[in-house]
């Protein structure tokens, strides 16, 4: 027979009631079964654990080793049981996911306020790298998701994609630019001054400035923007505040952006995400 953890819950209780009807009750069987089972421990381990004492029972010497050895591994399920529960409910675990840089600088800040609540003990790991770089992620199980626009990677078989919103894009320069606050502009207007990006943009092709400053933090290119004449392509809500605050001016150049870029989620092909991997999708769409 092996000993089970239902059996050392038996030993424990009774060992603390006192009593074999008291520990029955308190585990809902009867007191014959209960006396039955802890009859087999015992022929188990080839000594008494209890001593019966009137109408009562206390643990033996040995039992009282043996209920020492129990209590860390009762304890330890008993974290173990919490834990799933955590688990399942997403507020604790590890979640692996990425994002682009331009997706990251809107989302990041919003996703962490949404997920950390009093009590979290999740942990978010999020891979900030290029469209094709986190395809490569995914595939070697760095990461169980991803989110990107439209036109920066080309899924193959082996991946599932699934549309979960929209980010407006905005052309962006400092107040007090020679192109700010202009109406009717052009892509060769833009192609005058140089460009901050993440990537070279592909849409631009032939009118890419030469001069250009990539960096893939779009908190590091929103500063340089605001101090010098550089031209960035960024997220209309990550530059909101600044456009509002009257330190960023959005350009109108009437063609050149689209109103909204979809953004999808990739997943390995028949991948079931972690609770908190899904809760984390959940949230990252809820902000788009």
């Amino acid at each position: 027979m092996n000993v089970s953890l239902t059996k050392l819950q038996q030993l424990t209780t009774v060992a603390r009631c006192g009593s074999f009807s008291r520990a029955a009750e308190e585990l809902h069987i009867t007191q014959p079964a209960l006396s039955r089972s802890i009859a087999a421990i015992e022929r188990r381990c080839g000594f008494r654990i209890f001593n019966r004492i009137g109408h009562g029972v206390e643990p033996t010497a040995a039992g009282v080793q043996l209920l020492a050895e129990a209590a860390p591994l009762l304890q330890s399920m008993r974290v173990f049981e919490r834990n799933i529960d955590l688990i399942g409910g997403g507020a604790l675990g590890v979640a692996r996911f990425g994002l682009p840089p331009l997706l990251a600088s809107q989302l990041l800040s919003g996703l962490a306020e949404a997920l950390f609540a009093p009590g979290s003990q999740a942990e978010l790991r999020a891979v900030i790298r290029s469209g094709p770089a986190l395809l490569e992620a995914l595939r070697d199980d760095e990461i169980e998701f991803f989110v990107f626009t439209d036109s920066q990677i080309e899924p193959g078989p082996d991946i599932a994609c699934e549309p979960i919103g929209a980010f407006s894009p905005a052309c962006v320069v400092r107040a007090g630019h020679p192109l700010a606050g202009r109406r009717g502009l052009t892509t060769a207007d833009l192609g005058r001054y140089p460009w901050a990006s993440s990537v070279e943009p592909p849409a631009m092709g032939t009118l890419l400035n030469p001069a250009r400053f990539t960096c893939d933090n779009y908190h590091v290119l929103r500063e340089a923007v605001a101090t010098t004449d550089l031209v960035c392509i960024c997220s209309k809500a990550f530059v909101a505040g600044d456009v509002a605050q009257g330190r960023l001016a959005e350009l109108d150049v009437p063609g050149f952006l689209p109103a909204e870029s979809p953004v999808l989620s990739a997943k390995l092909r028949n991948r079931m995400l972690s609770p908190l991997a899904a809760m984390t999708l959940e949230r990252i769409a809820a902000l788009l």
